[in-house]
This record gives structure tokens, C-alpha cells and sequence, in this order.
């Protein structure tokens, strides 16, 4: 799990990062990557209601998203900020599977240093 700190918690980051970012697509989730003014790197994870209507479901998928993003997060540039946005096929991906995936996306994104 990411650190809380690390985390993006307000409605007004989600809405500033989907409007200024880049988005990225993978075949489980979308990257949208904004940079802002926060001093360390940051992470949202969105995982709407098409997903699952079962809210266990959901957090697992988020947990999963987490998970898999932890570890590229100290390697990113200082003020970069992520929104992952899960697709339907996170679901049924293992956390290996994801982290795999973020590693490619990120890279194809150039913010990995």
C-alpha cells in the first residue's frame, strides 16, 4: 500500500489532473498523469461502481492498483501526480500482472528516474 501521504485525497486534485493531464491506456487501467505543486509524488486510484457493484470487490481492486504502483513511486519525478483509473480487466489480473503493466506504462510515459 502507498503511504497516506502519498495519497491524493480531494475532489478538486481529481478534477485539476483530469484536465491538465496526459492520459495513458493499458489493457487493465488508464494513467492520467498531471504534474502539480505537491513536494513528493502522488497516487489516486478510481475504481467505479462498472467495475463491481460489490464495494469488497472495488477496494480489492484498488489494493491491487496500490500495490502495484508502490514500488515505481519513490522513483518518480518530485511533483508528479497519478490518477489510475481501473478498467474491467483489473479485476481478473494478479497484482504481478499489474505491476508489470505500470512499469510499462510509466516508462512509456518517461517518469521513471
Amino acid at each position: 500500500m502507498l503511504p497516506r501521504k502519498s495519497l491524493l485525497p480531494l475532489k478538486k486534485d481529481f478534477e485539476r489532473i483530469h484536465k491538465t493531464g496526459k492520459i495513458y491506456d493499458s489493457s487493465s487501467f488508464g494513467l492520467v498523469v498531471s504534474f502539480g505543486a505537491k513536494d513528493g509524488p502522488g497516487a489516486a486510484f478510481i475504481v467505479s461502481k462498472k467495475i463491481d457493484r460489490k464495494s469488497v470487490i472495488r477496494h480489492e481492486v484498488k489494493r491491487k492498483l496500490s500495490d502495484a504502483a508502490s514500488p515505481f513511486l519513490p522513483r518518480l519525478k518530485n511533483n508528479t501526480e497519478l490518477v489510475f483509473l481501473a478498467k474491467q480487466k483489473a479485476k481478473e489480473a494478479t497484482k504481478e500482472e499489474l505491476t508489470k503493466e505500470t512499469e510499462t506504462i510509466l516508462e512509456r510515459a518517461r517518469l521513471l528516474t
